[in-house]
């Protein structure tokens, strides 16, 4: 089998692979935002407030913009600014090694002949609750630290942050989906046992 299935030393090997990737990728993201002069904030009018001329433009009701604030701009909140970036990062880098970890449990269960243990459905409950929370928790630091942007740049009265909840509700249905799944896959392993049984 393929994707980390085929033996225990090919999973084991295939989650390495995967956690060193993720680990290049937060460490990629966190350079990246090191090395930049600026923030950025995606911002949108507070509701039932007027057209506002921001930075040249007008922003209206309804529409959202990504502004890249100078760090020179908000020097005042940068510090906590930068625990909430940089923590959105490692912490999300975090639970996606969590996440690879019972992956490779469950992989392991499944290859040695028990994917419908207990500890297997802990596996797969871990794996959904981190797929879940990977977009709740960056999110949420995300969402404190463009309110210190706009704090810093003192535009609280007229803009909020502008945070999409498509993620966090595709992962919250992509979880449940898996637990699901695995339910059925496991109500028809009895089944079809106990109709063997049955003959």
């Amino acid at each position: 089998m393929a994707y980390g299935l085929g033996s225990a030393r090919t999973n084991k090997w295939t989650m390495v692979f995967y956690a060193a990737v993720a680990v290049g990728w937060s460490g990629w993201k966190v350079w990246k935002y090191h090395s930049a002069d600026y923030v950025l904030a995606r911002l949108e009018l507070r509701p039932g407030t007027a057209p506002a001329e921001l930075f040249g433009g007008q922003l209206q009701p309804g529409n959202a913009i990504e502004l890249s604030v100078p760090r020179s701009d908000i020097v005042r909140l940068l510090g906590f600014i930068d625990v909430m970036r940089y923590g959105s990062i490692v912490i999300g880098m975090v639970i996606i090694l969590v996440g690879l970890l019972f992956v490779y449990r469950f992989c392991d269960r499944v290859i040695v002949g028990d994917p419908f243990t207990n500890a297997t459905r802990t596996d797969v409950a871990v794996i959904g609750v981190c797929i879940a929370v990977y977009p709740a928790i960056t999110g949420f630091m995300n969402l404190l630290s463009t309110n210190s942007v706009i704090g810093a740049l003192e535009l609280s009265d007229i803009v909020n942050s502008s945070i999409s909840a498509v993620g966090l509700y595709t992962a919250v249905v992509v979880a449940v989906f898996l637990q699901f799944v695995y339910a059925t896959i496991t109500q028809g392993t009895k089944l079809a046992r106990d109709a063997e049984g049955l003959v």
